[in-house]
């Protein structure tokens, strides 16, 4: 008896399904053969660490490369793609701008016998239609010829006309990795000289571009060590913001050499669809891009990491100005209607040198962002923002949380992001302790439920040494009881996605 089921069905069954029992499934019929199949392509993630890694790359390039008909239905399955690393693979980590690493892979390329001259010439081909610049060009064939894996992996994805979903890694954007390369000239707007790879970007709906950084703390070890390749700047994120359709857009910005976005402002770009965005990283030098937030009229959840560096060699005109300020306050507004989710980060490498104050740093550029700002939002759900912001730079132990908190609230979240801003050092609230008193004093505050009647959680997040998790959870126990609120403390830098469904 024949089982008529619509698609998406088909695809819920499969994903409870065992990769090799849907391989026999497939055997049974013509129909769950194209259905298996379809979701057995669907997403691609690549193992980076697997000995064979080059070999089956050039395999797979073999069987694309034969028949256009076949490479087109194939590449059609691909909707994900998920390029990631736990650690780098040993000899493969830096990608390969010295000469010694190069010598490395043709070395190793040549131990391992597989010629596959015809697929490195259709190879080259595929960078000539793509890339313009012959110095560049030169440089990818000698990956190609070296059968660098992240090369071959970059190279499918021009083919990948149906693709939905790009996620990738931190080290692409710390080592300026091959495949974000190819995605910054695929998006960059330039000529593409193959019908078959123009526009095939068009339909990509969620792109997540190194953000997983900020979830394994590696952002201050990277800065510490200045592991990052000065030739691939932050500017190549530029090009991303012309894809029209995309509704997620998660970026880890590592902003160190001035982002220029600015030469978006006068584009014919429509953020229509745009439906979740995550900036990580911003240099607070670089807010003049913030008045691309003006066109984002269906923006549900927002992340903003701003960025300081190099703040001792600050002079006056390089800080924070009223025009900055403006164009933050001003973007955010225009939010007002169609923002739920906001979250609002500080980041800084810690050193021992003389600092320059927070007041200074940040005051020019937050101060308006005080709790009262937000009582016009209309949607807001989960705000989350460092507690002297939030405040006005009042010291929170004096004056408490500012009460004046958006009516539709149900998340709040406090930040302690200016630890190691050298300030406040004497009144500062940096124990568990101090800051559970304060927000029980703000729960226990005349009119709270009038004024807040949503809210639901309260999260206070500090750094990771500050105290101990398990004592901290338990601290917090009487305030839940007491108030029927979640009151937590985290140790992490968090993104409102571990709060919703968003970014």
């Amino acid at each position: 008896m024949s089982v008529c089921l619509i698609p998406d069905v088909w695809e819920e069954i499969c994903q409870h399904l065992q990769r090799g029992d849907l391989h026999n499934i497939c055997l049974t019929s013509r129909t769950l053969n194209h259905i298996g199949t379809l979701y057995l392509y669907r997403r691609i993630q690549w193992d980076w660490n697997d000995k064979n890694s080059r070999k089956r790359i050039m395999e797979l390039w073999t069987t694309l490369m034969q028949d256009e008909g076949k490479r087109r239905r194939l590449c059609g399955y691909v909707q994900e793609v998920q390029l990631q690393m736990r650690s780098p693979p040993e000899g493969t980590a830096a990608i390969l701008k010295s000469p010694e690493i190069q010598k490395r892979y043709r070395r190793r390329a040549s131990e391992v016998k597989m010629p596959f001259y015809w697929e490195m010439n259709y190879l080259r081909g595929v960078v000539s239609s793509v890339i313009q610049d012959h110095k560049v060009r030169e440089a990818w064939d000698k990956y190609i010829v070296a059968r660098n894996p992240y090369a071959l992996v970059a190279l499918l994805l021009p083919f990948l006309h149906n693709l939905r979903s790009l996620q990738l890694d931190y080290l692409f954007l710390i080592k300026g990795g091959l495949p974000a390369e190819m995605i910054n000239y695929l998006t960059s707007g330039t000529k593409i000289e193959s019908a078959e790879l123009r526009n095939n970007l068009g339909h990509l709906e969620t792109m997540d571009y190194g953000t997983n950084a900020v979830n394994l703390n590696l952002t201050t070890r990277f800065e510490s060590e200045r592991q990052y390749n000065l030739r691939h700047y932050a500017t190549q994120f530029i090009p991303i913001f012309r894809l029209q359709n995309v509704k997620h857009l998660r970026i880890w910005l590592r902003s160190w050499n001035n982002l220029h976005l600015k030469r978006l402002i006068g584009f014919e770009t429509d953020y229509t669809a745009l439906e979740s965005l995550v900036l990580d990283h911003i240099s607070v030098k670089e807010c003049s891009f913030l008045e691309i937030l003006q066109g984002m009229k269906n923006l549900r959840s927002l992340h903003l990491g701003f960025n300081v560096e190099d703040r001792t060699h600050w002079v006056e005109s390089q800080r924070p100005t009223q025009a900055d300020q403006a164009r933050l306050s001003n973007g955010l507004q225009a939010l007002y209607k169609c923002l739920e989710h906001l979250s609002i980060s500080l980041h800084t490498t810690p050193d021992d040198r003389e600092q320059v104050s927070e007041d200074i740093v940040f005051k020019a550029l937050f101060e308006n962002l005080t709790a009262e700002f937000f009582r016009s939002f209309t949607r807001l759900k989960t705000l989350e923002l460092p507690i002297r912001i939030l405040n006005g730079f009042e010291d929170i132990a004096e004056v408490g949380i500012n009460r004046e908190l958006p009516a539709t609230l149900e998340r709040l979240g406090l930040r302690w992001d200016f630890r190691h801003m050298g300030m406040f050092k004497e009144e500062k609230p940096d124990t568990v302790g101090d800051l559970k008193e304060i927000v029980a004093e703000f729960l226990q505050s005349p009119g709270r439920h009038l004024r807040v009647p949503l809210l639901q959680e309260v999260i206070i997040r500090l750094w990771v040494s500050d105290d101990e998790l398990d004592k901290t959870l338990k601290d917090c126990d009487d305030l839940i009881e007491e108030f029927n609120i979640h009151v937590g403390v985290r140790f992490d830098l968090m993104r409102p996605g571990l709060w919703t469904k968003g970014p």
